[in-house]
């Protein structure tokens, strides 16, 4: 669904393409971009991650030939700011490993789309980029993995939850972690579950295959997490003395999202990486969810408001690590924040053009210090109407919190250190 947009703009593009004549661009001033010498510096940084062989773009943007007959549509994606996919507005946090062409960037790549998507001087080329398979933290202390492979239907967007035992015999803290999507090109995010009653082993019993269906949560309650991964991610690294608690024994639940858009779906065995940290007694990032589960989005409602709140002040000081936004295919935007006792509202994140597809993690540049009795809230809004394009329900019903596709959520996650 995600590169539906994109779909959609080569399909009106194409036509209009094959009824012009071909214009003869000439050779590239020196004033003029080129492939060579500008614009493949800016794919490197902000697009190869994820546009190149064997990962989840549909297509790769390492080589002139990659680029030239999609410049035109590289101008529009970039333009609308569709690419890359980042979704935080400007001034509400300071995140790092932003995913944002800057506007000279997309001055710049347009200017070389209109020039004709001049390749320039090969001599100009940079190194390339390698992307490689191996752990990039080194051998992990411990991988998870599913006992078999498990191969999603084509076309179908499918959510699948592996349940792994861990066999630890004592508690260990975890400082950062790795992910490993078996079939890169349709592996579209991992979320984790730590599981220490052993449900989601019943869960996985009950289903036949590898595996059990899930959407939204893991389908028990979970005592914590273990991060995630979306394209493009890098392994996560905690800060120094900062770690996730992994108990003696407990299960680890990978929720798999499957985007399979080639025509051939492989098997995929997705792998987590987990890194034990030496520290003698680490802070434990914990997650703090702020919701609302109480409410009903009426039909032809294009801009619903609902709010949600951490149900009571924070007790303790905290510094805030992350922050991780949740809703499903009605969501239109959110904004969450925090409101120290005696101040103001301050923002922590604001979607202004929210899209399930393009979900994840927002981690901080610097912790954000955060005094006990401060109020944690969010506000969401829903697109109910027929002109949402991702409505699942024509005509438009009620809908109201669940975990189905159809169902919505109004949620959000803050990670924590309590100080």
């Amino acid at each position: 669904m995600r590169f539906r947009v994109l779909f959609l703009a080569l399909a009106v593009a194409l036509p209009l393409f094959a009824k012009q004549r071909v214009v003869r661009h000439p050779a590239p001033g020196a004033g003029t971009p080129t492939f060579s010498r500008e614009i493949v510096r800016i794919f490197q940084q902000h697009c190869q991650t994820c546009h190149h062989a064997g990962d989840i773009a549909p297509f790769p943007l390492v080589s002139y030939s990659d680029a030239k007959p999609r410049a035109s549509m590289i101008k529009v994606m970039t333009q609308i700011r569709h690419m890359p996919p980042w979704k935080a507005a400007d001034g509400c946090g300071d995140f790092r490993d932003e995913r944002r062409l800057t506007t000279e960037e997309i001055a710049t790549i347009a200017k070389w789309a209109d020039a004709g998507a001049p390749e320039g001087n090969r001599a100009d080329l940079p190194a390339p980029v390698t992307f490689s398979n191996a752990w990039e933290l080194g051998t992990p202390d411990l991988v998870l993995a599913n006992d078999e492979s498990f191969t999603p239907e084509l076309g179908k967007d499918t959510y699948r939850c592996f349940t792994v035992p861990t066999n630890t015999t004592s508690e260990k803290w975890v400082r950062a972690v790795d992910t490993h999507p078996g079939d890169r090109s349709t592996v579209h995010h991992v979320l984790t579950f730590i599981d220490t009653t052993g449900e989601s082993q019943r869960l996985d019993e009950a289903e036949p295959g590898p595996g059990y269906t899930c959407f939204g949560g893991p389908g028990f309650t979970t005592t914590g997490s273990l991060g995630g991964w979306a394209p493009g991610q890098r392994a996560l690294e905690l800060p120094e003395n900062v770690a996730f608690r992994l108990p003696a024994g407990s299960r680890v639940v990978m929720q798999v999202h499957y985007h399979p858009h080639t025509l051939t779906p492989m098997p995929d065995r997705t792998a987590y990486g987990l890194y034990f940290s030496d520290a003698p007694s680490p802070k434990e990032l914990r997650f703090l969810p702020i919701v609302n589960q109480s409410f009903t989005i009426p039909p032809n409602n294009s801009n619903y408001l609902v709010n949600g709140d951490f149900p009571f002040p924070l007790w303790f000081a905290v510094k805030i690590w992350l922050v991780a936004p949740h809703m499903h295919l009605l969501g239109k935007k959110m904004e969450v924040f925090y409101t120290p006792p005696n101040s103001t509202e301050q923002c922590l994140i604001r979607i202004d053009d929210w899209d399930f597809n393009w979900q994840g993690s927002y981690r901080y540049e610097n912790p954000i210090d955060v005094p006990a009795g401060t109020r944690l809230g969010l506000r969401a809004w829903y697109d109910n109407s027929s002109s949402n394009i991702r409505n699942p329900n024509s005509p438009p019903k009620p809908v109201s919190w669940g975990e189905a596709t159809t169902d919505e959520m109004c949620l959000a996650f803050v990670g924590v250190t309590i100080e």
